[in-house]
């Protein structure tokens, strides 16, 4: 049997979408069709420009559905500085006559977890579980079936302004896309990314884009941190242009074929630059005591700006031991898009909506959102 996926990750002024084939007897995920445009519409999920979304919007899943050979369930990857995170956790007492904790007791813990008087102009669109204590035993993985009187969720909630959520909710169902699961896309990423011996040393991950960057920290094997930041890759764009004396989309251009080395001022330029973009980050991650407390061990650099240059820079101004690429593992591709860094958060979204399906922290709500309302509108339905 296998199942299809639509992921879109709304990356800092691009779209970037992922259609991707799930086998469940083999277990392998391939990519079958990427896209990767540019969406000035949109700086991350926040919506600049309604008509102007719609357009760009539609433009993807026509595109799309020109690859897909179903209906594919739709994973929307959340982006931007309307998100916020929180550490939390809940309690549930276990009111079955034998005391085994059973998946209703686990999800009324994660539920509770969610703070009573959160902010009215904030909504939950994700609850990630990270351990379970029993009667005062801490450190579980997997509470199910285990006997006990209280259960204990600790949690990792990302939240999200109510406004632009609703915004961004509009615009899918005018683009005829009514059902959809909604993750934050670093937490997908980390995850999904980062190895386990990564977590458990300390680790962050860093994902520049074109105009935001996210980052996450894990220490002692949990997420710890998680940041979205209102600038990116734009920085290094910036310089060159006032180097060349052009616009912002010509410096683009040019950077994308720039082979480094072949102009000594250039290399300069970009390397002062990177210098100076990744240390107003580190100034983010400065901002978190955790991030002083436990400096991270790992770092693992994703999105449209990572290249070995700036992973070099990365690792000397953060001072981290170990850095790394960040590699979509066991994937395959009927494409080369599986190559660029920046389908990275989409192709996270599937691994870690399958990983949260099967795994032993409990299942959240499978999606599925399909391309039916467009392809209705298109005349196209009748051939899928």
């Amino acid at each position: 049997m296998t199942r299809e996926f639509l992921s879109l990750d709304f990356y800092g002024g691009y779209l970037v979408a992922a259609l991707a084939v799930w086998d469940e007897q083999t277990q392998s995920l391939r990519l079958r069709h990427g896209v990767n445009q540019y969406s000035p519409s949109f700086c991350g999920a926040l919506v600049r420009d309604m008509d102007g979304a719609r357009r760009e919007l539609t433009t993807v899943f026509e595109e799309i559905s020109d690859y897909a050979s179903g209906q594919p369930e739709v994973i929307i990857g959340l982006r931007g500085h309307f998100l916020s995170f929180k550490r939390a956790s809940g309690f549930e007492s276990v009111s079955t006559r034998n005391r085994i904790i059973g998946q209703h007791e686990i999800q009324a813990a994660l539920n509770n977890s969610v703070p009573s008087r959160l902010n009215p102009a904030l909504e939950v669109v994700d609850i990630l579980p990270q351990s379970y204590t029993i009667d005062g035993n801490t450190g579980i993985i997997n509470p199910r079936g285990m006997a006990g009187f209280t259960l204990e969720a600790e949690t990792f909630l990302s939240l999200a302004l109510t406004t632009h959520l609703h915004t961004l909710t509009r615009v899918l169902n005018d683009c005829g896309c009514n059902e959809y699961q909604v993750l934050p896309s670093v937490i997908a990423q980390g995850e999904t990314l980062l190895g386990e011996n990564e977590k458990q040393a300390g680790a962050l991950l860093l994902d520049i884009g074109p105009a935001t960057s996210s980052a996450v920290m894990y220490y002692q094997g949990a997420l710890v941190e998680a940041w979205e930041i209102s600038f990116g890759q734009n920085r290094l764009v910036q310089a060159l242009a006032d180097l060349l004396q052009n616009d912002e989309a010509s410096a683009r251009e040019e950077l994308k074929k720039y082979e480094p080395g072949s102009d000594e001022m250039i290399d300069e330029i970009l390397e002062e630059a990177a210098n100076g973009l990744v240390t107003a980050l580190k100034k983010e991650f400065l901002q978190s005591l955790l991030f002083i407390q436990h400096p991270p061990y790992h770092l693992v650099l994703c999105g449209t700006a990572a290249d070995k240059n700036l992973l070099k820079t990365c690792k000397k101004v953060l001072n981290v031991r170990k850095a790394r690429l960040s590699a979509v593992d066991d994937l395959w591709a009927d494409t080369n898009a599986a190559d660029s860094p920046a389908y990275d958060g989409a192709l996270a979204l599937v691994s870690h909506t399958l990983l949260r399906e099967h795994d032993a922290w409990g299942s959240i709500a499978k999606p599925t959102g399909v391309l039916s309302g467009l392809l209705t509108k298109l005349g196209l339905n009748e051939l899928f």
